[in-house]
């Protein structure tokens, strides 16, 4: 009886193993499915030189991918590295083709030309110097051992009956100090609620220039947007994690709007918010940046009708600098969003059209197509301005950086 009992118990594991492998074999379809979207996604962003971006998105895959993924990994690996050749960041570039030789029997990319990449050849190719096969810093590129296919085949099974019984879930690992600080900066912003709903964008009172006609109702859906424009405290923090970051205070307290701070950098900031937090963060549109100012009253100002003064808000010279966020009570919108009429102008996502308004869209409207122009809009007056109306329309260049200009943030929930 014992021998039989032994016996059956056995089946019962065999099943069991076998049930659980081809579970897994399913799953890991799915999950192959699943990353190989992201990789065409990611590779259609290499060929637009979206290189940043594809630097954040392919960190955080490699830390949830899989280690039985070895031919995505690999490519990840390789396309992570092309991008940071691509930006300059030599030392990691050489990491991440190395990581991916090692998981590739090939070390290429389908449809993405990793030849034309200096540090790629060199690296896993090596250059020819006086005849001779030279490796640039990292040695010569070691042979991958062949292992017999049954061997690879019941290492792969017992690997994945493993991964399958442990259910290691990375979110349940301590988050590192990149993404602590994401958090920690998310956490800190205080939102004002802007609900859906129609408004009348563009200069209702003929107080402006042309572009900011005609007047038109404009519908929105619901948003978030930050009631302070972002300080150096918490742009800080971002440049903390992000050596390539740098701000300059120049005498501006933690509690001042960061400036000096071009459109490269403040989408960073939004997606490195978004990485970590896993929140849809963005710079306003021109019309979520519009309604939060003026409302559903068609005032002129932010705080209404009542003609500007030093009393109100910082504008005109009146303090000479920036003001700590939140310092002038007076200068709130109807929402209660803070400072939109002085202190700093604030970038805007959408790019500048001078006639613009004559078709923009009535639901959501994002500003035209960018095309090769490098103007986008500002909003809001500053401390150096005299004109803080809600439809005053003002451009920069992407590249731009000065100290009159900031930026606050949206949120879609």
């Amino acid at each position: 009886m014992k021998l039989v009992r032994n016996s059956n118990l056995i089946k019962g594991l065999a099943i069991f193993l076998c049930l659980m492998l081809f579970q897994s074999g399913f799953e890991i379809q799915a999950i192959d499915g699943k990353y190989e979207k992201e990789l065409a996604v990611l590779k259609e962003k290499y060929k637009s030189e979206k290189y940043d971006e594809i630097i954040i998105e392919l960190e955080k895959l490699l830390n949830e991918i899989g280690e039985e993924n070895t031919r995505i990994r690999g490519q990840f690996f390789l396309l992570l590295g092309a991008a940071q050749e691509k930006t300059g960041e030599r030392e990691k570039a050489v990491e991440n083709y190395l990581l991916g030789d090692l998981l590739l029997d090939k070390p290429e990319i389908e449809g993405i030309d990793l030849s034309s990449l200096e540090i790629y050849k060199n690296t896993l190719f090596g250059k020819v110097i006086n005849g001779k096969r030279v490796f640039e810093k990292v040695g010569k590129r070691k042979r991958k051992k062949k292992f017999p296919f049954l061997a690879v085949l019941g290492v792969a099974a017992l690997v994945t009956t493993v991964f399958l019984l442990m259910k290691k879930k990375s979110d349940r690992e301590q988050p590192n100090f990149k993404e602590s600080y994401a958090i920690e900066v998310f956490n800190e912003i205080e939102w004002i609620d802007i609900p859906a709903g129609e408004f009348t964008m563009g200069d209702t009172h003929g107080l402006g220039s042309a572009d900011e006609s005609p007047e038109h109702i404009v519908y929105l859906d619901s948003y978030k947007i930050s009631k302070y424009e972002i300080t150096y405290e918490q742009f800080d923090k971002f440049a903390d994690v992000n050596a390539e970051i740098r701000t300059y205070h120049e005498g501006s307290g933690n509690a001042h709007p960061v400036r000096n701070i071009n459109q490269d950098n403040v989408e960073q900031f939004c997606l490195w918010i978004w990485k970590y937090t896993g929140k849809t963060i963005s710079l306003p549109t021109e019309a979520q940046w519009e309604k939060a100012a003026k409302g559903v009253d068609n005032r002129i100002y932010p705080w209404g009708n009542s003609s500007p003064d030093c009393s109100i808000l910082n504008y005109n010279n009146c303090v000479g600098r920036t003001s700590q966020v939140g310092t002038n009570p007076n200068d709130i919108s109807y929402y209660g969003v803070m400072d939109m009429g002085g202190n700093l102008s604030e970038m805007i996502n959408d790019f500048y059209g001078e006639d613009y308004y004559s078709i923009s869209p009535y639901s959501n409207p994002e500003g035209p197509e960018g095309g090769d122009s490098q103007e986008r809009l500002v909003r809001g007056g500053n401390w150096n301005s005299s004109d803080p109306r809600v439809s005053n329309r003002n451009t920069r260049s992407v590249f731009t950086r000065n100290d009159n200009m900031g930026f606050r943030i949206v949120w879609i929930d």
